[in-house]
């Protein structure tokens, strides 16, 4: 019984190395080994590591994303030692970072372009007009009705007049948006000299500090006694210095009134008086009129 066996499809006792069964005519011996065979592959494709386990596509991941190249390096690579993860983990990990800042950045420019372009279209145009026949007034009236930043300045002129045009920043019938700036420039006249600047800042302090008339300023520039300027810095002194001469005559009334009990009427008198302060007529009447406000 050693060298028999019995048929696994018919039962019938065969010999042992039998290929084929003799009784149902079964290849025995062939149907065996494919079987083993299909055990066999079935074994290898068990042992097969699936795609993203292997080493290409995580250098894939790498490249491309980063992230999920960094976990499948520290997740299936056995075989690479761990100072290499380290440094491949930071090489990959700021070169994607930079590649998001670089992006986020390109497309906030998109978007601030788009919106910069869609708030052009959407500006109004304005045609400007030539402003050298113009007062200030009628300028700045123009300028509101328009929309457009308009800044009126003055510049010292040796040919032009003052208080007369002297350019504009944008020429007549040029096209600008609305809200844009013009610059206006109006003439202050010939630089004046080094006296004529001291001499009109000395007037603005007798104004300021003791409400002196016109008049009692030019003499005060003038005298020998005084600040000794010539006359003619004195009179560019008295051209040029804004001052409200009704209120300078009203503090001065309101002072002879405080300190030394004046009457209205000998007040008067002493703001028009030559020898007192020399203030005009009506601007003496001002203060008396406003004495008591």
């Amino acid at each position: 019984m050693e060298n028999k066996k019995f048929c696994k499809f018919c039962g019938k006792e065969i010999e042992k190395e039998s290929i084929v069964c003799p009784h149902c005519g079964r290849q025995l011996k062939e149907i065996k080994n494919q079987g083993e065979k299909t055990e066999d592959v079935k074994a290898k494709e068990v042992e097969k590591p699936k795609f993203y386990a292997q080493e290409w596509f995580m250098w894939l991941m790498l490249v491309f994303f980063a992230p999920i190249g960094i976990f499948l390096m520290w997740k299936f690579n056995n075989k690479m030692q761990k100072k290499s993860k380290i440094i491949l983990t930071v090489v990959f990990a700021i070169l994607f970072i930079f590649i998001l800042a670089t992006g986020s950045s390109e497309s906030d420019n998109d978007t601030t372009n788009n919106n910069n372009s869609y708030e052009t279209n959407k500006k109004v145009t304005v045609e400007v007009i030539d402003f050298s026949t113009m007062t200030t007034a009628e300028i700045d009236s123009w300028c509101s009705e328009k929309k457009v930043n308009c800044e009126i300045t003055e510049e010292y002129s040796d040919t032009v007049e003052k208080g007369k045009f002297v350019s504009q920043s944008v020429e007549g019938s040029k096209t600008i948006y609305e809200g844009e700036k013009i610059t206006i420039i109006f003439s202050l006249g010939k630089e004046p000299t080094v006296g004529q600047k001291n001499a009109l800042k000395k007037a603005e302090s007798y104004s300021k500090t003791m409400h002196m008339s016109k008049s009692g300023i030019y003499k005060q520039l003038t005298s020998e006694y005084g600040e000794g300027f010539t006359a003619e810095e004195a009179q560019y002194a008295i051209d040029n210095i804004v001052v409200d001469w009704n209120a300078n005559a009203l503090e001065k009334a309101k002072s002879y009134q405080t300190t030394m009990n004046m009457s209205k009427s000998r007040i008067y008198e002493q703001l028009t008086s030559e020898y007192g302060e020399g203030f005009t007529a009506e601007e003496a009447q001002y203060a008396i009129d406003h004495l008591d406000d």
